[in-house]
């Protein structure tokens, strides 16, 4: 373990050479599985998993707003350090510092993309209710944008992806091809959204009508779903990019950007 520690990020990422991360994205790719396959921690991944559950009960049902910034990147701090202590390397958590300008590359054109359609969105009369969201509705400008810019870049995407991209990605990945990693981490990342979901799916006018449509079980399912397949596609980001702030940088676009078109319809167009 020693040797491989040495060496992250510069000869190898644990079960997989350098050159294989920088076309880990192709499907070609998927199905491979590591040519030097090392036995996964298990323990040390199921701590993990543990503790972002207790912390994601606390943050959800226990912690007021103002604590989720420290409290989240606290416990991400503790996860990293026991990712590390099983012989996680950077690499394999996405998190070199050589690939930040690539990572930058990508992730803004993610966030353009996502920015046209809100603004489509915002635009389009026939969509522009679903924006509507009852947490814009009860809260001040300032709020929403503290949200927008402080608390949901820190305490949610970068949280969330350095935690399930990042290190449950990169120790599933030392063992498994990167498909099964990457269904088995969108999977925990579905169901780690069943509790948020369930405090938030009145508020938002979407959830409103699926709710009425399919009922509250049916609407849950629908948004770990939809979570399950968002995931795999910021992991797709990761992959492409070889970098674990791209797919912050695009969850950032997804949430911050669909907030801040709530807050124009909101507060300037209704």
């Amino acid at each position: 373990m020693a040797r491989d520690l040495r060496a992250t990020g510069h000869e190898q990422a644990w079960s997989w050479p350098l050159a294989d991360w920088d076309r880990m994205w192709k499907p070609s790719r998927w199905l491979k599985r590591p040519p030097r396959p090392h036995k996964a921690h298990l323990f040390h991944l199921v701590a993990i998993l543990v503790l972002a559950s207790y912390a994601n009960i606390v943050a959800n049902k226990l912690l007021d707003d103002a604590w989720h910034i420290p409290f989240n990147l606290g416990v991400l701090a503790a996860a990293l350090l026991i990712a590390r202590r099983a012989g996680t390397t950077w690499t394999s958590m996405g998190l070199r510092k050589d690939q930040g300008r690539r990572s930058i590359e990508v992730g803004t054109v993610v966030i353009a993309v996502i920015a046209a359609a809100v603004a489509l969105g915002v635009a389009l009369p026939a969509t522009r209710a679903l924006f509507n969201d009852d947490r814009i509705v009860s809260n001040s400008v300032g709020w929403v944008l503290f949200q927008a810019v402080v608390r949901v870049p820190l305490a949610t995407a970068l949280y969330e992806e350095v935690l399930f991209r990042g290190i449950v990605f990169g120790m599933l990945i030392r063992r498994y091809s990167p498909l099964v990693a990457a269904l088995i981490s969108s999977t925990l990342f579905g169901l780690w959204h069943t509790l948020p979901t369930m405090d938030t799916l009145h508020m938002n006018p979407a959830g409103t009508v699926f709710t009425e449509m399919i009922g509250l079980g049916g609407a849950i399912a629908g948004a770990i779903a939809g979570t399950f397949v968002a995931g795999l596609g910021f992991l797709w980001i990761r992959l492409y990019a070889n970098s674990t702030f791209a797919a912050v940088l695009a969850h950032i676009g997804t949430n911050s950007v669909a907030m801040l078109g709530s807050l124009v319809v909101v507060h300037l167009l209704s």
